[in-house]
């Protein structure tokens, strides 16, 4: 079993200083309270760090080393970090301690650091090979999920229920590593290669008789073309191997930049509303200065049209005069000049009625146009505008603009700064590349089917060639003939064991993580427990029997919980669980339900959480004295934490 003793990092991440976790012998759970930001997860992958010399960030993407030495160490000129790990194993204490230095004053890519890793087992320190082979033999990287996790790697878990999931055909086969099933195949595999060689035997013996030369010469050459078929598929399923490998790459790096992809897409958005607002706002200016062209006339427009309403009346006045001295002219001429007929009689006497009593309301007739007349002309010359509205708008909008402009300059600022460590062209290649893998994929396994189907024929004309061959066997060829057949019923027979076994290791498997699972959920009542499929997948199912098919994620993460602690408890291979904030899609109950149920899952456990997540208080009560060390990261300034154990 591995366990773990001491941590002490130097340099990575916000750990600037030598910080220390010491790890008690007991049996519980060790927790370690921070902020975001503190460096929960830095310790998490220090750990990975140690043990394979990677460390990952978002989406299982492998960081750049570069990016974990400390900021404010770096902002000084001091570049590199370390991590040294101590652990039980098998009975040794191992201290592993892995460094990365630079190999320049000021470097700016992981080709500018050098990476060097020292494991003592005991007092003697392992040469390279050595040290490799023991690290892959206590903790293979291949497993290394059910171990160093965080709540975002425990979602993957749901693949597990999706048939002809990528995803989770490679946890299928990580959780098989685990559980010890490989090395019984790999017994099997070494069965049917011993029966296939006391075939090809038998076959030679059966081609240096007379009467058996032809089938025996037959027979050979089918086994020849069989095992070329068969080399073909290994090396047709190596290369979709290592496809499938650049296919995760590629599915792990877009995911990791996922993110990236949806703030370029609104930095671009924000671009394009950007320049149009910037051409709203010229023209709104330009309605805007054609109005304050005109607005000058509102602000007369009352003036005017009370000196037009008194030029008017006074131009009336006028008029009334000037046609009263032209009747008064008719009367006393007798005569009209206007219509040049003589004014007498009737006429002459309603003409004279017609005028004022005093003679001096009649005016004279002057000749040309009156002052009043001239000034209503002119007053009638102005146009009339009331814009004011008009104006007020265009000013508001121009001012909504000029705000939208600055709003969106600082939000493109603030994407800009988010995508300083993305590449957009790097992300293209990326989708690119990833259609590519796939359509290589394709043809690879159309090509795997077709090897594998004339390998199966070539595998029943051998059949029909060793029946034949059987009638004609001498005691030697008979021999070579039972040793294979001994051989390849063994095989058959170790084939069905191991089938066995991993049904056993199934039902083993369902039957704990049922009953962690039952310990975690609130629905106990409603709740019998879990089932597994063929590929370690969990359905919850329902006391009435019925799969529930409407899981909320919540529910997902319990399950995946739960499979992770069945793992741990039926694995030959057991070890610490260490896990970074677990509880983000759990309700309070729930995750009072977990934290209670993790001594269960592993012996030693190692809790990263902030304490909004889960108090002190709480954390106490309910784990009680299983409870074995709480550290606290403490902020010192943005790039700068340090560990101290709470007391």
């Amino acid at each position: 079993m591995l366990r773990l003793k001491r941590l002490e990092v130097e340099g990575f991440g916000p750990f600037a200083e030598p910080q220390v976790l010491e790890f008690p012998d007991a049996p519980g759970v060790t927790v370690v309270y921070g902020e975001n930001m503190r460096g929960k997860t830095s310790l998490l992958n220090a750990i990975r760090y140690a043990f394979f010399g990677t460390v990952l960030g978002r989406g299982s993407r492998v960081r750049r080393l570069h990016t974990i030495s400390n900021r404010d160490l770096a902002s000084e000129g001091q570049f590199g970090f370390s991590v040294s790990l101590t652990f039980d194993y098998d009975g040794h204490e191992y201290e592993l301690v892995r460094e990365c230095k630079p190999t320049v004053k000021s470097p700016s890519n992981d080709e500018d650091y050098t990476q060097t890793a020292m494991l003592r087992r005991g007092t003697s320190t392992l040469g390279p090979q050595e040290r490799e082979r023991a690290l892959q033999q206590i903790f293979p990287k291949e497993v290394s999920r059910f171990f160093l996790f965080d709540g975002e790697l425990l979602q993957e878990y749901e693949e597990l229920l999706i048939n002809e999931s990528e995803a989770g055909h490679r946890i299928s086969e990580a959780i098989e590593r685990i559980l010890g099933v490989p090395i019984l195949k790999r017994g099997r595999t070494h069965l049917t290669q011993l029966s296939e060689e006391a075939d090809k035997h038998a076959a030679k013996e059966a081609s240096k008789r007379q009467e058996t030369q032809a089938l025996g010469t037959a027979l050979q050459q089918a086994a020849e073309q069989k095992e070329a078929h068969q080399k073909e598929v290994a090396r047709l399923q190596q290369q979709l191997q290592e496809l499938n490998a650049q296919r995760t790459e590629v599915e792990q790096f877009l995911q990791s930049v996922q993110k990236y992809a949806s703030i370029l897409h609104e930095r671009d958005e924000a671009s394009a509303r950007l320049d149009q607002a910037a051409k709203d706002e010229k023209l709104c200016r330009g309605e805007l200065q054609k109005a304050m062209g005109e607005a000058w006339r509102s602000l007369l427009r009352e003036p005017v049209r009370a000196a037009r309403n008194a030029a008017q009346d006074e131009a009336q006045k006028e008029l009334n005069a000037f046609l009263m001295s032209l009747r008064a002219k008719a009367v006393e001429d007798g005569h009209c000049g206007t219509c040049d007929q003589a004014v007498d009689g009737p006429v002459l006497a309603r003409l004279r009625a017609s005028l004022p009593e005093e003679p001096d309301a009649v005016a004279a007739p002057t000749g040309g146009v009156s002052a009043a007349m001239s000034r209503l002309a002119d007053l009638n010359k102005f146009t009339e505008a009331d814009n004011v509205g008009e104006v007020r708008l265009l000013w508001k909008r121009l001012r909504d603009l000029e705000l939208e402009q600055v709003t969106l300059r600082d939000r493109i600022t603030d994407l800009n700064a988010a995508l300083a460590d993305s590449d957009p062209e790097t992300l293209r290649r990326s989708k690119a590349s990833y259609a590519e893998v796939l359509e290589k994929i394709s043809v690879v396994k159309r090509a795997i089917d077709d090897e594998g189907k004339k390998g199966e024929e070539k595998d029943q004309n051998i059949q029909r060639l060793k029946k034949k061959l059987e009638s004609f066997g001498t005691s030697d060829l008979r021999a070579s003939q039972l040793r294979a057949k001994i051989l390849r019923d063994a095989s058959e027979v170790f084939g069905a064991a191991v089938d066995r076994y991993k049904a056993g290791l199934r039902s083993r498997v369902e039957a704990t993580a049922s009953k962690l699972f039952l310990s975690m959920t609130t629905e106990k009542q409603d709740y019998s427990g879990l089932t597994i499929n063929e590929g370690y997948g969990l359905t919850i199912r329902h006391r009435d029997g019925r799969a529930e098919e409407a899981r909320s994620a919540g529910a997902e993460h319990v399950v995946a919980l739960a499979l992770m602690g069945a793992l741990q408890n039926n694995a030959p291979l057991r070890g610490p669980i260490v896990m970074d904030s677990p509880f983000g899609r759990l309700d309070e109950s729930h995750t009072d339900n977990v934290i209670q149920t993790l001594p269960e899952m592993a012996e030693q456990v190692v809790l990263l959480v902030y304490e909004a997540e889960v108090g002190k208080a709480k954390m106490r009560d309910v784990l009680r004295s299983r409870l074995v060390r709480e550290y606290q990261l403490e902020r010192i300034s943005a790039r700068r934490t340090n560990v101290r154990e709470v007391k």
